[in-house]
């Protein structure tokens, strides 16, 4: 039998350890992860201690120098508002997929503009932020902006668009806007509005608000109308009506001619509908018949410098909101060719009644928003809609099935039952995408196939592929 020598095993160690100890060891990039809203991975008591690679969705630049794009690196503890919900316990695909938010930082004590990378707009007025105990937000308030115009971005962030009873929509785009200051989150004050412009927004648009149950949940949508009937009741008549200074005179005074008007000669009436709320402050302006070239901004212009200094209307006597229609008459007249003369602007059947200053000017396509958080434009779905059933034996939570209409962004949710995924209105006898989409094991895989509405699908098969290579399938859908 060979005998083996301890001596010479151990001789032969030492000199592996010694080679090893010669090589140095590689030098690897630290790089912060892309921040997104609600990536749970790291949590707000424990700070993050490893980078995770995030290729995807990643900004590198500020919108400009006086709004910072803030990432966080390692050590450095995110806000408390941004991890309201516990860390999974395992990663999601939505966590690793979501679209980067850029942050901009604002004196709220002033009206603030910000701008996002992709075109939206966000104008705040001065004071209208609150914290949770009601009190203005002072000091450096940070906004957050997320822009969701692709299908991809919707698909790949979680955003379905479908109202909270299955009603699909068509959306023109999404987008999220919150604030925090010290690391809690903010509300806009009562009474008080900020103004969005999206891209390529319907017009006019339809604002719909969004909501989710858990950070797990895909967001659905609200109608702004019907969140505000459900929430307080809005009188057409009352005892004391709302009223405006000495009367219409005061308003007809900050009406200007807009220049296109003057030199096209445009004249007419332009109507315009409106609340005035409990502060005395306007609410839900919007044109209900105009005349163009610019007189129906104009109008809703006025309305807005004037928020604030309202009487508010009087029922048993409590102050209560009152919807008020305004018609202004512009009558063009040979010689005025000033668009500050007002010789030939005048309120027409108005009531002696009339609407704190915002301090921001109307955008022409503009919607103006009564809360922070996400927000869409669109329309419901106009044809006709028909429940779908998908059979599939593993259905679970940890798999997304999507459907989407090709050439429209509408993206519709299955709800996993036993044996399948029912979907509780889609279109009718049309054609359509399946997607699902699954993470498992650390790797994320796609299923997809074209299928008729009018018939079952066949099975579907899911394929591992990579995170990269899942955002380039979902940017050829758009």
């Amino acid at each position: 039998m060979p005998i083996f020598r301890p001596v010479y095993l151990l001789g032969v160690l030492a000199a592996l350890v010694a080679s090893c100890q010669q090589e140095k060891p590689k030098q690897t990039e630290q790089r912060s992860p892309a921040l997104a809203d609600s990536l749970a991975l790291d949590s707000g008591d424990i700070p993050v201690a490893t980078p995770i690679r995030r290729d995807w969705h990643r900004l590198e630049k500020p919108t400009n120098p006086k709004a910072p794009l803030v990432v966080y690196r390692r050590g450095v503890m995110r806000p408390a508002a941004f991890n309201a919900a516990a860390p999974p316990m395992e990663a999601r695909l939505q966590d690793l997929t979501l679209k980067a938010s850029e942050y901009f930082q604002i004196d709220p004590t002033k009206p603030a503009e910000v701008r996002g990378r992709e075109g939206t707009i966000v104008r705040i007025p001065a004071k209208a932020l609150l914290t949770a105990q009601q009190r203005p937000a002072t000091g450096a308030v940070w906004v957050e902006l997320k822009e969701c115009y692709s299908l991809a971005d919707m698909l790949l962030s979680n955003l379905l668009t479908e109202t909270a009873t299955g009603t699909p929509l068509e959306l023109a785009g999404a987008v999220l806007v919150r604030a925090t200051a010290g690391g809690q989150q903010l509300a806009l004050a009562a009474g008080q509005e900020m103004q969005v412009q999206l891209v390529n927004s319907a017009t006019p648009p339809q604002l719909y608000y969004g909501a989710t149950g858990s950070t797990a949940a895909p967001v659905q949508w609200e109608a702004a109308e019907a969140a505000t009937a459900s929430a307080e009741k809005i009188y057409t008549t009352t005892e004391q009506m709302p009223q405006y200074g000495a009367g219409p005179a005061d308003i007809n005074q900050m009406v200007r001619y807009p220049k296109e008007a003057l030199s096209r000669q445009t004249q007419g009436v332009v109507f315009a509908s409106f609340v005035v709320d409990e502060t005395g402050h306007v609410a839900s302006p919007k044109i209900i018949r105009g005349i163009g070239d610019g007189c129906d901004e104009e109008v809703l212009r006025v309305l807005r410098q004037t928020s604030g200094r309202w009487k508010p209307g009087l029922q048993e006597g409590q102050p209560v909101k009152v919807r008020l229609t305004l018609p202004i008459r512009f009558a063009f007249q040979e010689g005025s060719v000033s668009e500050l003369d007002p010789a030939s602007l005048a309120t027409q059947d108005m009531p002696d009644n009339a609407v704190s200053e915002s301090g921001i000017e109307e955008m022409p396509n503009g919607i103006w928003v009564k809360r922070l958080g996400w927000l869409a434009t669109g329309k419901e779905w106009s044809g006709v809609t028909t429940a779908y059933y998908v059979p599939f034996p593993m259905a679970t939570e940890q798999t997304s099935l999507r459907l989407l209409v090709p050439g429209h962004k509408v993206v519709l949710a299955g709800l996993p039952q036993a044996g399948g995924y029912q979907f509780l209105a889609v279109p009718a006898r049309a054609g359509a995408t399946l997607l699902g989409l699954r993470y498992e094991n650390g790797a994320p895989f796609l299923a997809r196939q074209a299928v008729r509405t009018s018939a079952p699908p066949d099975t579907l098969r899911f394929n591992e592929t990579s995170l990269s290579d899942l955002e380039t399938t979902m940017e050829k859908l758009d």
